[in-house]
């Protein structure tokens, strides 16, 4: 039984290294471009392909997905972004994320609204998120948050509709200000 065990995790690691390698070779053949470095798990998905633009060493975990209700919706990413499990990416308004983001499982960005009618054209509202952000598990960035700041920590399950300064520590449903964390300049100096 012991025997059994180990071949099964065994077999299983060769398995998610071929798959994560097939990914990666899909998404190198199909985005827009991608960095050297960049990988990706089994089970990413891009709607909008050619509209993507991933920088070096990033890494997507399964389940990861950006889509767009529009055709030509860009995703631009910095070099060394995380962007782990079951996360959803809107790109309608267009999303930049900076280097060194880290997205959390669970988490959702929106960059449209419909207003009160979900038939209405989407309204765009394109997002940046800022060089060292960290958007904690679950948490729900809307549409009306148009910048999240150098820096800034999202609390895990925070419903963001406001804009983040930058090294803000933000959580609650609205998130709001809890705290500030000094920037690497200011570290340094």
């Amino acid at each position: 039984m012991k025997n059994l065990y180990w071949a099964l995790r065994i077999c299983g690691a060769i398995c998610r290294r071929v798959g994560m390698m097939g990914a990666t070779r899909l998404h190198q053949a199909t985005l827009a471009s991608v960095g050297p470095g960049s990988r990706f798990q089994a089970g990413v998905r891009f709607a909008q392909p050619r509209t993507v633009s991933i920088g070096d060493e990033c890494y997507f975990w399964r389940g990861c997905n950006a889509s767009a209700e529009v055709a030509d919706a860009p995703l631009i990413i910095g070099d060394r972004v995380q962007v782990n499990k079951d996360v959803h990416l809107d790109t309608t308004g267009g999303l930049t994320l900076g280097s060194r983001v880290l997205i959390s499982e669970g988490a959702v960005i929106y960059t449209h609204d419909h207003g009160l009618d979900p038939r209405a054209a989407p309204q765009m509202m394109p997002k940046t998120i800022a060089d060292d952000a960290w958007i904690g598990m679950r948490a729900i960035i809307m549409p009306q948050c148009r910048r999240i700041g150098r820096g800034a920590v999202i609390g895990a399950g925070a419903i963001v509709v406001h804009d983040v300064p930058p090294g803000a520590i933000v959580a609650g449903n609205p998130a709001r200000v809890i705290g500030q964390k000094p920037l690497l300049a200011e570290v340094a100096a």
